[in-house]
């Protein structure tokens, strides 16, 4: 059997791929994509280098397919951030710690008290209209079960973020 792409389904392809080859900073490399995004956090970092927050979500969508050792790289870059990348970077979080509560725990664990409470507010506030109600009880279901483990290495820290999640939808009335 014979399959034929309708002459607008193959014109939107080809529209996609091309803008997919125009994005701007969409390193194919890992190496390349950390190199760059290191030096977009950076509070020096040179005037020519480009870092939106297009370039962000390239490297959230590495993250996405699995690479999570950008997962340390993407929190560095939230406790500098500011407007629509800390918006960006929020989502982030908070879809990190929705999924997989232990794994943010545990990267955030090792970071200054400050830097804690920053990062889970971060991921509490998501893009600044705070998690549904849904995601949000569920959240705190994982992080009061993980805190209430009074063994668990994570336990301290899941009380922290608990705290900072509920502080940042309190204005919510969530």
């Amino acid at each position: 059997m014979k399959f034929e792409f309708p002459y607008i389904g193959l014109s939107l392809f080809a529209i996609l791929i091309v803008n997919t080859s125009i994005l701007g900073q969409s390193p194919k490399d890992r190496n390349e994509a950390l190199r760059i995004f290191k030096a977009c956090i950076r509070p020096n970092r040179p005037a020519t280098l480009e870092c939106s927050e297009e370039f962000v979500g390239n490297v959230i969508a590495l993250y996405d397919r699995g690479d999570h050792s950008l997962l340390k790289p993407l929190l560095d870059a939230g406790l500098s951030s500011d407007g629509g990348l800390s918006e960006e970077l929020g989502g982030f979080y908070s879809e990190v710690v929705t999924k997989t509560p232990r794994l943010f725990l545990a990267a955030v664990k090792w970071r200054s008290m400050r830097q804690q409470r920053d990062l889970c507010w971060m991921a509490g506030a998501v893009d600044g209209s705070g998690m549904s109600s849904d995601t949000l009880h569920d959240v705190r279901r994982s992080l009061r079960a993980i805190s209430s483990r009074h063994g668990d290495r994570l336990s301290s820290v899941a009380n922290v973020c608990l705290a900072e999640i509920n502080r940042a939808n309190a204005s919510n009335g969530r």
